[in-house]
């Protein structure tokens, strides 16, 4: 066993540093919980029913799957001051959006895609000390221009009245949509809108966010998160192109 010199050891006594997904010492991740994040993408919205109440349906595209290293290095970046972890997970942000842009094209026309973030409280945002949800919108969008999409992040949404950190996904619900900033009526329109978030669970947020759009220039096409729960059933990843089909 190789044993870590004695910077190493002073800084660990400062600065411990291990793999969120599974606790391993003296690296930001292993090369196993890095693993998912380079995946293709996944159609997970039949795993939140709180999205079945859209109409038309969303499409709704995840990394990975929010088990075991992907729910902890999530969890990690998000609320355990784990920063650098966005070195991890915005690029495959960024890659799962150059996959899915080629299924927003018929949506898209010829109009450039907003890709507007769910917004987080501003107490977290203090708290954290950076926007997290507009860093994921900046990954998404640099995707769709890597496949030759034209994007850019428009932060179209204040974050609802009343909803609170623990109150669970009924008292989410309940306190009602997001707000729509004002600026957005400047947009022209009608604007293809993808939205984006961390995680979907039951769908709850994503289904506020689009409804909090209707009647506004943006207009949801899609959404992109960085984990899902799992649902039953199959799971059904962007084929890259140029693979071969799997009906031969």
């Amino acid at each position: 066993m190789e044993y870590p010199g004695p910077v190493a050891r002073l800084a660990r006594l400062v600065v411990p540093v291990a793999c969120p997904g599974c606790g391993l010492v003296d690296v930001r991740w292993c090369e196993g919980c890095e693993a998912p994040w380079w995946e293709p993408p996944l159609r997970c919205e039949t795993g939140a029913p709180r999205l079945d109440a859209l109409d038309p349906p969303l499409p709704v595209w995840s990394v990975a799957e929010l088990d075991g290293p992907v729910h902890g290095t999530i969890a990690a970046w998000k609320d355990a001051g784990r920063r650098d972890l966005g070195a991890l997970v915005a690029p495959a942000l960024r890659r799962a959006a150059a996959a899915v842009a080629p299924a927003l094209a018929a949506a898209r026309a010829s109009s450039p895609v907003a890709v507007v973030p769910c917004p987080a409280r501003a107490a977290h945002t203090r708290r954290r000390g950076v926007d997290l949800p507009l860093t994921l919108a900046r990954a998404a969008a640099a995707g769709l221009a890597d496949a030759g999409t034209p994007a850019r992040e428009v932060a179209a949404l204040l974050p609802s009245r009343g909803a609170s950190r623990g109150a669970g996904d009924r008292g989410r619900w309940r306190a009602g949509p997001a707000r729509v900033r004002v600026a957005v009526g400047r947009l022209g329109g009608p604007v293809p809108a993808l939205l984006v978030d961390d995680v979907v669970t039951t769908g709850a947020t994503l289904a506020r966010a689009a409804g909090a759009l209707a009647g506004s220039p943006l207009v949801p096409v899609g959404a992109l998160v960085l984990a899902s729960a799992p649902a039953p059933g199959e799971v059904l990843r962007v084929r890259p192109a140029g693979a071969p089909s799997a009906l031969g």
